[in-house]
């Protein structure tokens, strides 16, 4: 029987990314509480399919996807009443700072640029797992957020 409730949904549409952030999770022993998806396409219909009782704590997505890319897939998590008290996190290999204080305003968490390194991807999945399971503030971990790029 599948699990209903997890506490972070995922959604990454390159397939290595994916793999290293399932080992960061399995690291942290936190796989179990994490689902990923492909695509948003997939994630929406997933939501469709789910009770309210098991919504997620938190929603991280990748910007850069085709068809949906994780701005406009945001925006469609805040549109949907039931959805729209669950943080959203993006993360990117770049995103302009333009860009991330556009997506902060419309209300994202926070933005994070991919890191390159497998401890960079690592410090962002503890990150994550921290703000789920005690309600940490996010910061650090690459984080490029406007008031860092304006340093």
């Amino acid at each position: 029987m599948q699990k209903l409730a997890f506490r972070i949904l995922l959604v990454e549409d390159d397939a290595d990314d994916r793999y290293i952030m399932h080992q960061a999770f399995t690291e942290l022993q936190f796989i179990d509480e994490v689902k990923m998806f492909c695509s948003g396409e997939e994630l929406l219909d997933y939501l469709q399919q789910l009770p309210e009782q098991s919504h997620p704590d938190l929603f991280v997505l990748d910007y850069n996807m085709p068809a949906i890319n994780g701005a406009e897939l945001a925006l469609s998590l805040q549109q949907q009443q039931r959805l729209r008290h669950i943080p959203i996190v993006l993360y990117s290999t770049g995103m302009s700072p333009k860009m991330q204080r556009d997506l902060l305003s419309k209300g994202v968490l926070q933005c994070y640029e991919k890191g390159m390194e497998y401890g960079d991807i690592l410090e962002l999945a503890r990150l994550l797992v921290r703000h789920v399971r005690e309600g940490v503030p996010m910061a650090h971990a690459g984080n490029r957020t406007p008031e860092h790029n304006a340093a």
